[in-house]
């Protein structure tokens, strides 16, 4: 992908869309949360749901930076702790994951009793994990926009 670049100051772009859906599928195994006292309940992040919007990798003047803004939504569970067994389901949706902000918008719908837990706990986890993304996408993509 690099092209003849001295100094890496001409400006290189990669679309990263791919390689972030690809990240954000292996996302929800990082993700979950029991309750307390005596962990009657066990909320996970079962699936990613969708992506949408842009994510890049850039570098210009011998800087890498990124820029994503993406809508990215989660199918997450609330299980019985001890039985493995379902209690209900709902989505958890970032309807705007930017570069440079880290307290983006986190909504969970369709928890009933179990907002509260999903809300308190799992957001938090959550929100830590989205906030890797960023550190991993220049890390794993800035080699290939510039030369050695």
């Amino acid at each position: 992908m690099v092209v003849l670049n001295p100094n890496n100051w001409h400006w290189i772009d990669k679309n990263t869309l791919p390689w972030t859906e690809s990240y954000l599928q292996n996302l929800p195994a990082k993700v979950s949360c029991t309750s307390v006292p005596d962990a009657p309940h066990t909320v996970r992040v079962v699936k990613l749901d969708s992506v949408s919007g842009d994510s890049n990798v850039s570098q210009r003047k011998g800087k890498v930076i990124c820029y994503f803004d993406l809508n990215v939504q989660f199918v997450t569970q609330v299980l019985a702790t001890e039985s493995d067994t379902m209690v209900c389901e709902g989505k958890i949706l970032v309807p705007e994951l930017v570069h440079d902000e880290t307290d983006f918008e986190i909504r969970a719908e369709g928890f009933g009793d179990h907002y509260t837990l999903v809300k308190e706990q799992l957001i938090p986890n959550l929100r830590a994990a989205l906030c890797q993304y960023q550190v991993d996408l220049i890390e794993q993509h800035s080699k290939d926009v510039q030369q050695s």
